[in-house]
Formats: structure tokens, C-alpha cells, sequence
């Protein structure tokens, strides 16, 4: 697998994020990981790609940052993960995905992505080596799994 597949992924979702949460909440980046499978473990949407290579990208949030996001990006506060809160965290990630998948377009890759598949809870896809990054917020953990191939 290719790590310049995940940057873009990660850029975005850093960037997106810090757009719609409110100053003073912090986001650090941890260092890349390589991992034997690709897992979730709390609020998370996963698209799959298709092109010029085949994969899957997983957003996955603790659910109290997923909550937060929500009602941010809502403007109300979010106790539950509702249907809004549901359908706002797919946005957020049809939104992240978007913007990598437009910047690695214009870089000459070509590949389209699905519309997210969302799941509550733990999650493992065995047999998908993974590059795992995680961005650190004040509300909690969003961690962005690639698991990435070229087509042969």
C-alpha cells in the first residue's frame, strides 16, 4: 500500500474539521501506523474506492466527538446519536472524501468513491492492511484507516 494515498485523506479530514469546530479546540496529529486489519470502534462511515485502485477509507470518531461535530455542524447540541446526528457525520465524510479524492484527481490518479456505509460500534475487516493516522481533539479521537491498493 502507498502512504501519498492517505495525506490527502488526512488533510482534508484535519482541515475540515478544524472549519466547523470552535476555536480554542485543539487537533494534533499522530504519527502514521501501519495495522494488519482495518477496524472501528465507535461512530464510523467507510467509503470504498473503485478506479485505478480499489479500497476503502474508514472515518472513525469516539462517540462523544461525533456528537460534538454533529452539533456543530447542526448548531444545536447533540445528546443522541440520532437519525441528524447519523446523516450529519455521513456529510462530514462525503464532505472530507470529496476534497481527497478532487485533490488526488488533480494529481493525475483517477478513481471515484462510493457513498458512506455507516456502523455504530466495533468493526474489523481481517485481511486489510491498513495506514492508520490519528487526529487528536479536545472533544476526543477521530482516527482515518486506509486500506489502499493499486489495480494490477
Amino acid at each position: 500500500m502507498r502512504a501519498d494515498y492517505i495525506n490527502p485523506f488526512v488533510d482534508s479530514a484535519q482541515n475540515v474539521i478544524e472549519g466547523l469546530v470552535p476555536s480554542g479546540i485543539s487537533i494534533k496529529r499522530s504519527p502514521l501506523l501501519l495495522k494488519e486489519s482495518l477496524s472501528a470502534n465507535g461512530i464510523s462511515a467507510t467509503i470504498f474506492l473503485a478506479g485505478a485502485v480499489e479500497g476503502r477509507i474508514v472515518l472513525d470518531l469516539e462517540p462523544e466527538v461525533a456528537k460534538k461535530i454533529a452539533g456543530a455542524m447542526n448548531g444545536i447540541e447533540i445528546c443522541e446519536m440520532d437519525h441528524l446526528a447519523i446523516d450529519t457525520i455521513c456529510e462530514l465524510t462525503n464532505i472530507i472524501i470529496g476534497k481527497a479524492v478532487t485533490s488526488l484527481n488533480n494529481k493525475g490518479f483517477r478513481f471515484k468513491s462510493s457513498p458512506p456505509s455507516f456502523f455504530i460500534g466495533e468493526k474489523i475487516f481481517h485481511g486489510l492492511e491498513s495506514l492508520c493516522i490519528s487526529l487528536h481533539t479536545t472533544w476526543g479521537e477521530v482516527k482515518i484507516q486506509a486500506a489502499i491498493k493499486d489495480k494490477k
